[in-house]
């Protein structure tokens, strides 16, 4: 498969892995709110947050690590490598969760009463942790080899026994410990559908610790950095403000959390792609030119998204929740362009750590993560409600954004396709327009929806007026009109038409 199909490819995959788990996680989180009273729902929540907290440390950074490594040294070396990559780094996992199970099980009485969680949970807990960490190791791995088809099924399938059981034992009187028995099951199960024997045969190809370790740490910190961004900003506003202020903030930032989802998702299929390319140092044209196509791609997706929801926040709103939290539209113009910075610094760090710079990553992420602790409590402190937190979490953003920019610059001399961004721009400006003297006329969410289908096929055709579309176009609707049953046909036609304007 070529690099550009295999781009589509592992985008599409990753695309239907963050929907499916995203639909199938609501549908958990929904039926346990319409069975379970609130008490068991917040042991429930505590349990399984808790864990996957613990299981972040638990991997020492290794799971990413593997993600680049893996495809790098399979380019340089051949696929052979791979079994003393797997065993190498699955010792030192297996060491850590042995002595976290033993720290969780010894001291299970103090973080009982430290969590108020009963005994017996915390001992679920640690079968948990086991569960996320082997099945982040092994999804790894499937990763690295751009094997994403059977990344998503092994994802979709473990959700999905989550979902079947809970529901099952609950209804059979299991209560709480019937998500938390089905979360750990459908982990531990569906890990063994990621599993190659193949992972574990013997070799003579050596692979050292160094070598992972040095990748390993920094993302651990990293990991750790970024974390400290997004899970400390509701302890902040709660400790400072109210727990009221605190619900409020959250549905915006949630609701703004697609624009993020969408730039990490292209991210997340070039990953592989850029660490394999790096085991060819003649090879940085060609990262240079995928990093800008998927900029490209981010920018042409999240502008108009971001347009819609500063928009149509109000009915975003009440879509998602209700009118008493219809305040949280006053955070909308901070948090959105806050997430779109955060998508596209990704982009730039995500691909330092994949050319080979996980210390540059690491100081970027560091810094960043510093910054906003030491500036969001004075702020937060000063404006009124929520706006001083959502302008530190902006600004954060922009610095993040700005030294991630010059960092991957420093490496890469990426050539941005500066006509295509402005005709983007000029084109989400133009719908902006468009979209502020229409929404005079919105009153309900259906007429909501009724604008914004006309817009956004307004939106494609000009960009199409305006020489926005390329021939990479073209084989992103010709690689899904050959594999789409039914409507496929008219993603070929589509990409017939183009391509002879293209002429």
């Amino acid at each position: 498969m070529r690099i550009g199909e295999k781009l589509i490819s592992n985008t599409t995959y990753l695309f239907l892995d963050w929907f499916a788990v995203s639909t199938l996680s609501f549908l958990f989180w929904f039926a346990l709110g319409k069975t379970l009273q609130k008490s068991e729902l917040g042991i429930v929540s505590t349990s399984i947050y808790f864990a996957i907290l613990v299981s972040s440390f638990v991997s020492l950074g290794i799971n990413i690590a593997l993600q680049k490594l893996i495809p790098e040294i399979k380019k340089k070396k051949g696929p052979k490598v791979l079994p003393s990559i797997v065993k190498l780094s699955i010792k030192p996992l297996i060491v850590s969760l042995i002595f976290t199970s033993i720290v969780l099980i010894v001291f299970s009485s103090l973080f009982s009463n430290f969590l108020k969680l009963p005994e017996s949970i915390i001992l679920i807990c640690a079968l948990s942790i086991v569960g996320i960490s082997f099945f982040a190791f092994f999804g790894s791995i499937l990763y690295g080899l751009q094997k994403m088809k059977r990344f998503f099924l092994t994802d979709f399938f473990q959700i999905l026994i989550r979902l079947a059981l809970s529901i099952i034992m609950i209804f059979i009187g299991f209560s709480y410990f019937g998500p938390l028995v089905a979360f750990c099951l459908g982990l531990l199960i569906a890990s063994f559908f990621r599993i190659d024997l193949n992972y574990f045969r013997n070799n003579n190809i050596s692979f050292s610790y160094k070598k992972l370790f040095d990748y390993a740490f920094p993302a651990l910190i990293s990991t750790l950095a970024a974390s400290s961004i997004i899970y400390t900003q509701p302890v902040i506003l709660t400790a400072i403000r109210n727990v009221e202020v605190t619900g409020i903030f959250t549905i915006a930032f949630v609701i703004s959390s697609p624009i993020l989802v969408l730039v990490t998702v292209l991210t997340s299929a070039l990953f592989p792609i850029i660490s394999e390319l790096s085991a060819d140092h003649r090879m940085k044209d060609r990262q240079s030119y995928l990093i800008a196509i998927v900029l490209r791609y981010a920018l042409f997706l999240i502008l108009p998204v971001s347009i819609l929801l500063i928009v149509f926040s109000k009915y975003a709103v009440l879509l998602f929740s209700s009118a008493e939290y219809l305040e949280s539209t006053l955070y909308f113009p901070f948090l959105v362009p806050a997430a779109m910075l955060n998508g596209i610094g990704g982009i730039f760090t995500s691909n330092l750590y994949a050319i080979g710079r996980p210390k540059t990553q690491r100081n970027i992420m560091v810094f960043t993560a510093l910054f906003f602790l030491s500036v969001s409590i004075p702020l937060t402190s000063y404006f009124p409600k929520a706006f001083g937190l959502c302008l530190t979490y902006l600004i954060t953003m922009l610095i993040y954004f700005m030294l991630s920019f010059v960092c991957i610059r420093k490496y890469l001399k990426i050539k941005f396709f500066m006509g295509d961004a402005l005709r983007v721009l000029f084109s989400a400006l133009l719908v902006l327009l468009i979209l502020f003297i229409l929404s005079n006329f919105v009153q309900t969410i259906l007429a909501a929806v009724l604008i914004l289908i006309p817009t956004v096929l307004f939106y494609l055709f000009f960009l199409f007026f305006i020489k926005f579309y390329r021939v990479e176009d073209v084989r992103i609707l010709e690689f899904f009109g050959k594999r789409i049953p039914v409507i496929g046909k008219y993603f070929l036609t589509i990409a017939d038409f183009i391509k002879k304007r293209l002429k």
